[in-house]
């Protein structure tokens, strides 16, 4: 296909010509501030369940954490007593060894005017 020089034919046409505006303009416009909505029931009522929603909730988070150290109190007192217990019990193991020493056992022996013959001593132990 042979060119037909169509493009040395394009002649470019005017463009229409556009009113100039400037970019800043110096007249003063008056901007109203737009009127605020009106607040409807529901958004009263959505706005009070919610916090009300949030006090309780403050609440049971008051109540939980006073849940806790009453617990933890307990928990301490326990443990105070069986530590208490445990040393009562430290303290009757000495004992009763004590009173099983051999030496004792012979002493009191003596006093009541009985012999210990190491054939008829038997020791139990649980």
């Amino acid at each position: 296909m042979a060119q037909n020089s169509l493009a040395t034919q394009f002649q470019p046409q005017a463009l229409p010509k556009q009113p100039t505006v400037p970019l800043h303009s110096h007249s003063t416009q008056v901007v109203s501030k737009p009127a605020t909505l009106p607040v409807s029931k529901f958004e009263k009522c959505l706005a009070v369940g919610l916090s009300l929603v949030l006090v309780v909730m403050a609440l049971m988070v008051v109540n939980a954490k006073n849940g806790v150290s009453a617990a933890q109190q307990h928990l301490q007192d326990v443990n105070s007593q069986i530590t208490r217990y445990e040393n009562k019990n430290t303290s009757d193991r000495q004992t009763i060894n004590e009173l099983m020493n051999r030496s004792r056992l012979e002493k009191v022996a003596k006093q009541n005017g009985m012999t210990l013959s190491d054939s008829k001593v038997r020791n139990v132990n649980k």
